[in-house]
């Protein structure tokens, strides 16, 4: 008989299996309740994130904005002929210690305070001094070309309530790259239209349009750099002489390019560039004297001697950079007799007689030498053997110069060899002016030395002139003679308008002679910093015919140490090295 007995079907579990069924349902809550708390968390915490990142990248713009300023500034110093001076600082914690434009500086820029400064990083050469001189590396824009350079460093923190959001340096170099080393330099439109062939053996730049129009032939053998565009046309009516063209032995374009494209750029391999940034150089009016110091005008600030003929007195004299008297080097130079006042010589461009101060260039150069008297700014006395800056540089102005129409100039005589007759030759030789400046027979023909001339306009009298010769009721050029000149130039042009040329590079130097089938041998460089300031004669007033030009650009200037004392420059900024902590 079977005694087995079969559980009544009830609904219940077994024990075990009713606390496996609890367990899993508490480890599921469980499960629910952490990613319901970490949806919570996630929920709450992203606005926050959202917000702390969007902080920190607004620390990290504004500190970059601090770099970027202060770099400005430091650039702008270069750009004014100056360089930066102060007490370094190398951690914004010891602010108080900086000083001049290394002192720390804090600019709020939005909602935060960004201290900024800066501390020199230029190498050191055996003496001591802190400059670097390179050439522009091959692939840059302007490869080839020396220059001199400076390092720095700038640190630049954002803070936001007392806390630091960011921390941005950067590091750069200033570069300077002096201007005669371009056969022309221009800051305006450069216009090139010779009639007869013409070889231009260097590099050409203007910071904005070019237009080529020649003649019969124009080869630019150079780079051809151009902040605006390059046309095959006269500015003056949009016409074409027909001559042919060539940048660097590659025939251009022809006429009516308007203007010539990139792809017809491409051609020449880099050698021809056209809307490339304009490059910051001085402007022409800080060629004036400049008495007080506030215009950072280096030709009047770091000239050896200054002489300024005093209209009041009609006496020439020898002032100090702040406009004070030499009365020691004034009362050797009235009695060197080598800077006289006549108004002997009529310009027809400018249709009246010039009061002109005469420099008797051998003469002067005589009384420096052989007196003692002459001194620089640090009381050093002057003689031909100075090599501080690459030789001498002499300022010569008016004062006071008067509210009438312009009628000063300077000339620049018996220059054919440059320093005392029979004595020693400076290592070079600038001579600067805010009025027009006349150059008046040959000029660093034998034994040339690096020199300039420098002045409101360049104007060139052969061996022939003689003053008188022409006047308001003869208005005829006289013959010239042959007559060469090796110095840079640089000084102002006309701007051309529609219908009224200007002259174009091939009448920059302003000529007032007959000079047809007369030689003029030109070797340097042409720089224009804009218009003239005092000059205001047209083009189309003078009488004069034109010589026949040999020029070439002067390849010594490619040389840092062949260059004239005070050359300007052109300045840009090349970063280095940048790095962020946010």
């Amino acid at each position: 008989m079977n005694t087995s007995r079969t559980a009544p079907a009830t609904g219940l579990q077994t024990p075990w299996v009713n606390g496996y069924i609890l367990i899993s349902a508490l480890l599921a809550l469980t499960m629910l309740m952490l990613l319901a708390t970490a949806y919570m968390f996630t929920s709450m915490n992203s606005p926050r994130t959202v917000k702390a990142n969007s902080n920190s990248l607004a620390g990290f713009m504004a500190a970059e904005g601090g770099v970027n300023l202060r770099a400005t500034l430091i650039r702008s110093k270069f750009v004014a002929f100056e360089r930066p001076s102060g007490t370094s600082v190398l951690d914004a914690k010891n602010c108080a210690t900086g000083s001049g434009d290394f002192a720390c500086i804090t600019y709020p820029i939005g909602s935060r305070n960004v201290t900024t400064f800066v501390y020199e990083t230029t190498k050191k050469d055996a003496s001591g001094n802190l400059v670097e001189f390179g050439t522009v590396a091959p692939g840059e824009t302007y490869a080839g070309l020396s220059y001199q350079q400076y390092a720095y460093r700038v640190v630049s923190s954002a803070v936001k309530d007392n806390l630091t959001e960011a921390n941005v340096e950067m590091e750069f170099q200033s570069r300077l790259v002096p201007l005669f080393q371009f056969a022309a330099f221009y800051t305006e439109d450069l216009e090139i239209n010779p009639g007869a062939a013409m070889t231009l053996n260097g590099r050409v730049h203007t910071n904005k349009d070019l237009y080529l129009s020649p003649g019969v032939s124009l080869n630019i053998t150079g780079q051809t750099t151009v902040g605006g565009d390059i046309r095959r046309q006269r500015k003056d009516n949009g016409t074409c002489n027909g001559g042919t063209m060539t940048f660097a032995g590659k025939t251009a374009p022809p006429c009516y390019t308007n203007p010539i494209t990139d792809a017809q750029l491409a051609a020449f391999g880099g050698e021809v560039k056209a809307r490339q940034p304009a490059l910051t150089v001085p402007k022409l009016d800080t060629l004036a004297p400049d008495r007080t110091g506030t215009n950072g005008n280096e030709m009047w600030s770091k000239a050896d001697v200054r002489i300024v003929w005093n209209t009041t007195t009609n006496k020439p004299t020898v002032q100090r950079a702040d406009g004070s008297l030499d009365t020691v080097a004034t009362t050797e130079l009235q009695g060197c007799a080598a800077v006289t006042l006549s108004n002997g010589m009529f310009d027809s461009r400018e249709n009246r007689n010039i009061d002109m101060m005469n420099v008797d260039q051998a003469k002067l150069m005589s009384c420096i030498q052989s007196s003692g008297k002459f001194t620089a700014q640090d009381g050093k006395v002057l003689s031909m053997s100075d090599t501080t800056g690459g030789g001498l540089a002499l300022h010569f102005s008016f004062d006071p110069e008067g509210t009438v129409p312009n009628r000063y100039g300077v000339r620049m005589q018996n220059g054919k060899v440059l320093g005392p007759v029979g004595g020693p030759q400076p290592k070079g030789l600038s001579v600067a002016t805010n009025q027009p400046l006349y150059v008046q027979g040959d000029y660093n023909v034998s034994g040339a030395v690096p020199a300039s001339l420098m002045g409101d306009t360049i104007n060139v009298l052969s061996n022939a002139w003689v003053d008188g010769v022409k006047s308001s009721s003869n208005n005829k050029a006289a013959v010239a003679l042959p007559t060469e000149i090796r110095a840079a130039f640089l000084g102002g042009t006309d701007r051309t308008d529609s219908g009224n040329y200007n002259g174009g590079l091939e009448n920059y130097p302003r000529l007032h002679e007959n000079w047809s089938g007369v030689p003029f041998t030109y070797v340097g460089s042409f720089v224009s910093l804009g218009e003239p300031q005092k000059a205001q004669g047209d083009w189309k007033k003078a009488v004069y015919s034109a010589a026949t030009r040999i020029w070439s650009y002067d390849t010594k200037f490619n040389s840092a140490d062949k260059l004239p004392p005070l050359t300007p420059r052109f300045v840009y900024l090349r970063q280095l090295f940048f790095a962020r902590d946010f």
